[in-house]
């Protein structure tokens, strides 16, 4: 199952001129057919997802809401979508400051959704609702504040706005939409459908994916070790069916990791930021020390 993927660097870079695309073509939808083999051209077979999204209601509203919030980075929804190796949402925090004035930041964030290029176009239109999901419904965080913490991330990106469950359940709903007679027991969506069968729930699915297996125990004690398992009174032992295909791994497992993986890029950082305030003769002691000890309260 595709996931939603974080980088952070310190500085950037550029930006795009872009021209409107059309996300129509005329060659048939050949579900079994992996889509990068649809044409020679990258584009058309993007154009070719598309054009199958767009006949479920679900999908043709969650591509309204992409085209806007693409237009808002500068972009076309075609411009923001990629081929990948892989299909995750990679979304890039810039934060830019100068050697001169280290104490003047701002930020920037921008998104690419990337498509498994192997899959077949049936899949890829299912991960396009999946990632689309990500881009538009997400709300940006920042790992340099100090209300970043683990159990807030864990909880973002699993039950969150645009997280794994939401877009998991798109999926579903595009799915039962677009190809109704391959919704039962499919991505299990079977899992989670509501007791009266119609529709899905979202608590169901949440339920789910706090079960990760026999990564039970070492999970536990990691959560203990950070004196946050009070927080996850759902996590369970129970079979895992929702594993992150970027770690292969319970999706609460993965995200225990990825914050890992962001907070060392981010303790680089802000060391590094600390050197410039010691080096800038303009800088008080207090406000040196001050930045120092947060530093020190997060960063080992």
């Amino acid at each position: 199952m595709p996931y939603m993927r974080y980088w952070f660097i310190t500085f950037i870079i550029f930006s795009f001129s872009i021209q409107a695309e059309y996300l129509f073509t005329d060659k048939s939808f050949k579900a079994s057919e992996r889509w990068t083999a649809y044409s020679d051209s990258e584009l058309s077979n993007l154009k070719n997802l598309f054009r199958q999204l767009l006949k479920s209601k679900t999908g043709k509203e969650l591509v309204g809401l992409a085209q806007k919030k693409a237009k808002e980075q500068g972009k076309s929804i075609l411009e923001l979508v990629k081929v990948g190796q892989g299909s995750l949402t990679d979304t890039t925090l810039v934060r830019k400051f100068s050697a001169h004035h280290p104490d003047e930041v701002s930020y920037e964030s921008n998104s690419v959704v990337y498509i498994n290029q192997d899959l077949s176009q049936y899949d890829a239109v299912l991960d396009l609702a999946h990632e689309l999901t990500h881009f538009v419904y997400r709300k940006n965080f920042n790992p340099y504040e100090g209300n970043f913490t683990l159990p807030e991330f864990i909880k973002n990106t699993i039950e969150g706005n645009g997280g794994e469950v939401q877009a998991f359940l798109m999926e579903c709903k595009v799915l039962s939409e677009l190809f109704p007679r391959s919704a039962d027991g499919r991505y299990n969506c079977n899992l989670v459908r509501t007791d009266s069968g119609h529709g899905f729930s979202f608590k169901k699915a949440v339920d789910k994916f706090y079960q990760v297996g026999h990564y039970f125990e070492s999970f536990e004690q990691m959560l203990e070790n950070h004196g946050i398992r009070k927080n996850f009174p759902q996590i369970s032992a129970d079979k895992s069916n929702f594993i992150s295909s970027a770690y292969g791994i319970p999706y609460p497992v993965a995200a225990f990791e990825e914050y890992q993986t962001v907070m060392a890029k981010v303790c680089e950082n802000d060391k590094r930021r600390l050197g410039y305030f010691k080096t800038n003769k303009g800088r008080s002691p207090a406000s040196i020390s001050q930045f120092e000890n947060k530093i020190k309260s997060r960063c080992p």
